[in-house]
């Protein structure tokens, strides 16, 4: 189940990578504000050495004054129960249905290449519908490509949740809506996704350390590059519906806590911050001040709020 969340993340963020400990790190941090309160994006990373010096001084004052964490669900104990069930709601054929039965001729041969290859019995995914085969495959081709061992890593969100007190946690969705909106992507989108996982599986630019360290580097520009080669254009159906929709109802949200006063960090993947449509965009078009933190020499911490309700 674990490595199952793991890669739903994945897809949802479409930035993953494991961090080579030589190499420093300043992953984006942003601090958005209005006339009298600001709140901090965060983007991260979802797959992480855990031995990883990623965690610089500005983030730490950030992380420490915020009294409400963000993140895009709260991975906890009653989290993973809920996605063993959903799994089985929206994740599996209930009425007869084959993943063949979704594929031609010719898909059917390139996913049993792929099984074949990475050594996957065809009865394991077929009673999955296509966005849950997609998943899996996925999971499997990191599993076996030798670059992540699984008994070392843990996302950024995983290790927070260690240090962010339960009453301090947020969630911008629920696993309820995450699985809905991958169940709810047309055949043909979840077939073409799938398709493609099994495409880009030996491609080197989906390449892990390459997006990590893009990731470190805090280079957004060559991570909108990225997610526009794995997913198409902007305006193409899956990018507004994983991306472009989500960011929308974030900054809706993001907005709400300005208005409220609200002391917030608000931690996702990165692909949501990254491009024309990432967070911080649109953020900025909706008139609040954006500002890149992470490339500043000064270590300070958040700037005052002079009008702070509590």
């Amino acid at each position: 189940m674990r490595t199952f969340l793991r890669r739903t993340l994945l897809l949802l963020s479409l930035l993953v990578g494991f961090a080579p400990a030589a190499t420093l790190a300043a992953p984006a941090l942003w601090r958005v504000s209005d006339a009298d309160s600001s709140v901090w994006l965060f983007g991260s990373i979802h797959i992480l050495d855990k031995d990883r010096d990623w965690r610089t001084p500005r983030f730490d004052a950030a992380l420490a004054e915020a009294d409400h964490v963000y993140f895009e669900i709260v991975l906890d104990q009653d989290a993973y129960a809920t996605f063993t069930r959903l799994t089985m709601v929206y994740g599996r054929n209930r009425d007869g249905r084959q993943l063949s039965d979704y594929l031609t001729g010719e898909q059917q041969e390139r996913l049993q290449g792929f099984l074949d290859e990475h050594g996957v019995l065809r009865e394991q995914v077929e009673t999955m519908r296509p966005w849950m085969a997609d998943m899996t495959l996925m999971a499997t081709s990191l599993a076996t490509s030798g670059e992540i061992g699984m008994g070392g890593q843990a996302g950024v969100e995983l290790l927070l949740l260690d240090e962010v007190a339960e009453e301090r946690r947020r969630e911008l969705e629920t696993p309820e809506i995450q699985f809905r909106m991958f169940a709810s992507l047309p055949d043909k989108e979840q077939v073409d996704s799938l398709m493609r996982t099994i495409e880009n599986a030996e491609s080197p630019e989906q390449d892990l350390s390459s997006v990590a360290e893009l990731w470190q580097s805090g280079d957004v520009e060559a991570l909108a590059r990225l997610m526009n080669s794995a997913m198409g254009a902007t305006d193409s159906p899956q990018y507004r519906r994983l991306l472009t929709d989500r960011n929308r109802r974030w900054t809706t949200a993001i907005g709400q806590m300005l208005a409220d006063n609200e002391d917030a960090m608000i931690v996702v993947g990165a692909g949501h911050l990254a491009g024309p449509v990432g967070v911080p965009a649109l953020l900025s078009a909706d008139g609040f001040t954006v500002e890149r933190m992470d490339r500043s020499a000064s270590p300070a911490g958040p700037k005052a709020r002079p009008n702070k309700r509590r």
